[in-house]
């Protein structure tokens, strides 16, 4: 509520202005618009340089990626066969039942491209 009336005030202030007031409050809006776009545009820079040289030290981002588990195949077997659940299978494996389904996803995917 309090900011909505600061609005109108800054509104109905703005319109009593000259027509001379109002361009110099437009040309320091654009300056200070502009300021923000090039201090954006060097931060973004640097961190594009500061991103590109640690992948060149071999620093990896993000989450690591699951590689299949040594007992994989056969809790992906029991599952497929419905010997035991998902939330049995990924219980089994350590994994999540969201990592198990994208896991298997992914197994199916590679098959199929074979």
């Amino acid at each position: 509520m309090m900011k909505e009336i600061e609005e109108q005030q800054l509104i109905e202030k703005y319109r009593q202005l000259s027509a001379d007031g109002r361009i110099r409050i437009n040309c320091q809006i654009d300056c200070e618009l502009r300021i923000d776009r090039e201090n954006a545009e060097r931060r973004r820079q640097s961190q594009r340089k500061g991103i590109e040289a640690a992948q060149k030290a071999g620093v990896h981002y993000g989450r690591p990626k699951s590689d299949l588990l040594a007992d994989w195949d056969v809790v992906y077997q029991q599952w497929k066969q419905r010997e035991i659940t998902a939330a049995d299978a990924a219980k089994k494996l350590g994994i999540s039942k969201a990592t198990l389904y994208r896991m298997a996803k992914a197994r199916t995917e590679k098959v199929r491209k074979l």
